[in-house]
């Protein structure tokens, strides 16, 4: 009977053994986290995709001056030589007149006088002297000037048909600018002289070419310029300034010139 207990003891500690080693396993199996199955497993490199870089086309040079051909406003330029930024040559201009060296025929003009396309000083009334250093500016062209392009002398655009001393209206009217000169110059007196061509007697033509400068000094009296300021004088057939052997030398020779006294 004490040998069926005794078994019976050790049967029972062992079931319940092996019941506590099989819920062991099971808590264990339970427990174990999801991803420890994988605890051996490398992670897969996942290489990115190769990206293409755009490769940005070279600009067309075709006279290779460093500026592409959409902006070059020059494309002939010369192999070495300097341009600006639109392509075009940089041209050297020393005096900084605007105009370049290479075409400037004053070199040398101060800075900031007004040039021509010469690069020259201006003569903006045309009598040969620059505007810098004249001192009577809007001389018409009818005038000699001095050195300060102040009027000296003058041919007027008055002619006579032979042997007549009439200055008509449409003679008149020709001499309109150089009354307008006179009054806006009061400072000048006039010598007008009288011209005539060599036909005929010298002592005639003494005579005509008188009544010819007496005529133009009343014609200007008419353009209110005062009689005390002028002085007619007939030079005859003397200093022609043209052929008197040709009809048109000597209707050139048929004139009016004056003097102008400061």
């Amino acid at each position: 009977m004490k040998f069926f207990f005794t078994f019976l003891l050790y049967f029972l500690v062992f079931i319940t053994l092996d019941a506590q080693e099989n819920i062991a396993q099971k808590t264990n199996a339970s427990s174990t986290p999801i991803d420890s199955e994988y605890k051996y497993i490398q992670p897969i490199t996942v290489e990115n995709a190769p990206i293409a870089k755009l490769v940005k086309p070279v600009p067309l040079d075709a006279d290779n001056d460093g500026i592409p051909d959409e902006d070059d406003k020059c494309p002939n330029s010369k192999a070495g030589e300097k341009v600006d930024k639109s392509g075009c040559l940089i041209l050297h201009d020393t005096d900084n007149d605007g105009v370049p060296d290479k075409d400037d025929k004053c070199p040398g003009t101060k800075e900031g006088t007004a040039v021509d396309e010469h690069g020259c000083e201006l003569d903006s009334d045309g009598d040969g002297i620059v505007n810098s250093k004249d001192q009577c500016p809007g001389t018409t062209k009818e005038f000699a000037v001095d050195g300060y392009g102040c009027p000296q002398t003058a041919t007027l655009h008055v002619t006579f048909p032979p042997s007549r001393y009439n200055v008509d209206e449409k003679l008149i009217s020709q001499l309109e600018d150089f009354a307008l000169f006179l009054r806006e110059n009061p400072g000048y007196d006039v010598i007008i002289y009288g011209y005539t061509d060599n036909s005929g007697p010298a002592k005639v033509n003494l005579e005509l070419s008188q009544k010819r400068a007496d005529a133009v000094k009343e014609a200007l009296t008419r353009y209110s310029v005062s009689p005390i300021r002028l002085t007619a004088i007939g030079k005859g057939e003397a200093d022609p300034i043209a052929d008197n052997k040709t009809k048109e030398g000597r209707a050139k020779n048929r004139r009016i010139e004056v003097e102008l006294l400061q």
